[in-house]
């Protein structure tokens, strides 16, 4: 059930997005509609549904030393309904847009996979866009729908780079591989910190149910089939020889965590010595 709210064009200006030199008059709002100058054609899916959009600027953190940020940037956020389920909706907004020249950002790869895709990042080099997607999956008149939340921004060549993995200066060569594994059903995952190199580490807050109880079942046979052969495992720790090191999984449930409550998981990769 949806319904009407009756509000000044200010106020919607002025809450959903800082305009030109910070005049959100400049913002541009479009119920029901794309903005003239919109410069990506969407997809063409299943009761694809134009909810609205609007139109202001963003500003864009820079990758070049001794500036802290960019210069004003156009963007474009546009809400979408589709009359297909989550995982179709976003594999079928991948398949048209990496066929016109789209690629999927690849700046950090994690750990922790969702069993339904819910965010994608896309950038268009020859363009200079960035692309943010996000889909959550919702009950429609009809049955099961899509509600899609697009954001196409302008980017800098070197932001584009940075965000498809070319790093500049390149990163440390040495950097050990973290193994990829997928949460069960119902589980969602919100990286908190990383780094790499010799010891490659992550922290993950993981919400689902079960707690980690519903999870080592899940992981360990994935970690086994990636060459982590398991040394040693306690009720919230496994230790792992891998192909390059020694590895290790902690899962920490927090107080409600047996119902829906929070698993902070760590994961870290430590290369083995040589001999000098």
């Amino acid at each position: 059930m949806t319904g009407q709210l009756h509000v000044s064009s200010e106020f919607l200006q002025r809450a959903l997005g800082f305009g030109q030199e910070g005049d959100p008059l400049t913002v541009g709002i479009f119920p029901d509609a794309l903005p003239d100058d919109f410069p990506l054609t969407l997809p063409k899916l299943p009761g694809l549904r134009v909810l609205g959009s609007v139109r202001g600027v963003a500003t864009r953190w820079s990758f070049n030393r001794g500036k802290s940020f960019s210069p004003e940037r156009r963007q474009w956020r546009v809400f979408l309904d589709v009359g297909t389920a989550l995982d179709e909706t976003m594999a079928d907004f991948q398949t048209a847009l990496l066929s016109q020249g789209w690629e999927s950002g690849r700046a950090f790869a994690q750990t922790f996979v969702e069993a339904g895709q819910t965010r994608w990042l896309a950038l268009n080099p020859a363009r200079g866009w960035q692309l943010d997607l996000a889909g959550r999956e919702a009950a429609g008149e009809s049955g099961t729908m899509t509600q899609v939340w697009l954001t196409l921004t302008e980017a800098e060549a070197q932001t584009i780079r940075h965000l498809l993995g070319q790093h500049e200066p390149p990163f440390d060569h040495v950097h050990l591989p973290m193994p990829l594994l997928r949460l069960p059903a119902g589980w969602r995952s919100q990286m908190s910190q990383g780094s790499g190199g010799r010891v490659s580490s992550e922290e993950y807050a993981l919400r689902g149910p079960g707690g980690a109880a519903a999870l080592w079942p899940v992981l360990l046979p994935q970690l086994a089939a990636q060459g982590w052969a398991l040394l040693h495992h306690s009720e919230d720790t496994a230790l792992f020889r891998t192909p390059h090191g020694t590895g290790l999984l902690s899962l920490a449930e927090g107080e409600a965590a047996g119902d829906r409550g929070e698993v902070a998981a760590t994961v870290v990769h430590l290369g083995q010595r040589r001999p000098v």
